[in-house]
């Protein structure tokens, strides 16, 4: 039985659930399990599961994006049992569970739950807004399995210099013929990898859906897996370029697009980003700068800002 919150409790509550949100921003995962530890010992007496989960979504996404796989699993797994299977929580926190499984290679552990999430029509009723989110979760599968599937793939040592002097040769193709160069630099192994995921992803859903959000990758299919795989390093760049305190942004703000090139720090950061996540791949490196460039920071920053799963409605 839930009971009311006092208003003492209200009152701790909107001061402790601001403090988790910048705990986990700056990537501070012990206070914010302390954050949580607060929570839960105020909300589990009353009843307030379902908020007090919520809290622990956001930290075990949190462990999630620091690579501590084992314990943001151990926790996912921990939150599906105590709540219904046909809630939203329940269905953001297997999508997580998933990703989990996929960056870690395990693609037999993660397959029974991708399909458990996308098989699942009653907790989004509306059959428009959940083929959207379909879409948008199998994106998310397809980029996260190409990201790690790249892990450990690829010896070259990625210099700035070097890589810097071979963009300006990428400059003047289009974006679709930098995609295409990107998706040729894909490995065997990951590109196996995503068209394992893509096919058996879209096979779990009826034809009709499947019609809706397209067939499944093929392995001619270059400048798709190109534009997949910038998505994916986007999403771990994004912060590291439009951040408002980040040095990039700030030059680029007060000084323009010139002295941030001159300066090579999109390159230094495609670099350092690929490197923290073992990809040795020249032509990768190359090939995302480019299309950074090509964009420009602003339009970078506002089309390819990356939505958390607990955006995916």
């Amino acid at each position: 039985m839930i009971k009311p919150l006092t208003e003492i409790q209200k009152q701790r509550l909107q001061r402790l659930e601001p403090q988790l949100e910048n705990a986990i921003r700056e990537n501070d995962l012990q206070l914010a399990g302390r954050i949580v530890a607060d929570i839960q010992n105020m909300l589990r007496p009353t009843g307030h599961e379902m908020r007090l989960i919520q809290s622990k979504n956001k930290l075990f996404e949190a462990h999630l994006e620091n690579g501590d796989y084992d314990f943001a699993i151990s926790g996912f797994a921990g939150i599906q049992q105590r709540i219904n299977k046909n809630t939203r929580t329940y269905l953001e926190s297997s999508v997580l569970l998933a990703i989990c499984y996929i960056r870690k290679k395990d693609i037999i552990a993660a397959e029974p739950i991708i399909r458990e999430v996308l098989v699942n029509d009653k907790v989004i009723k509306s059959q428009s807004r959940r083929t959207a989110f379909r879409k948008r979760v199998i994106e998310r599968f397809n980029e996260e399995c190409i990201l790690f599937g790249l892990r450990d793939e690829g010896f070259e040592l990625l210099k700035i210099d070097e890589v810097d002097r071979e963009v300006v040769k990428l400059m003047g193709l289009t974006e679709e013929e930098v995609y295409q160069r990107l998706g040729e630099a894909v490995t065997y192994s990951a590109l196996n990898s995503l068209l394992r995921i893509d096919h058996y992803s879209k096979k779990q859903l009826p034809s009709a859906e499947r019609k809706l959000i397209g067939a499944p990758l093929q392995k001619s299919d270059t400048p798709t897996v190109g534009k997949t795989l910038f998505g994916s390093v986007r999403r771990v760049l994004y912060k590291s370029i439009c951040d408002p305190d980040s040095e990039i942004y700030k030059t680029w703000f007060n000084n323009g697009m010139k002295v941030v090139l001159e300066k090579k720090f999109i390159v230094g950061a495609v670099v350092s980003i690929l490197t923290g996540l073992g990809i040795g791949i020249k032509a990768i490196a190359i090939s995302v700068v480019a299309l950074i460039i090509k964009f420009g920071i602003e339009v970078f920053c506002d089309r390819y800002k990356p939505g958390g799963i607990m955006e995916l409605r």
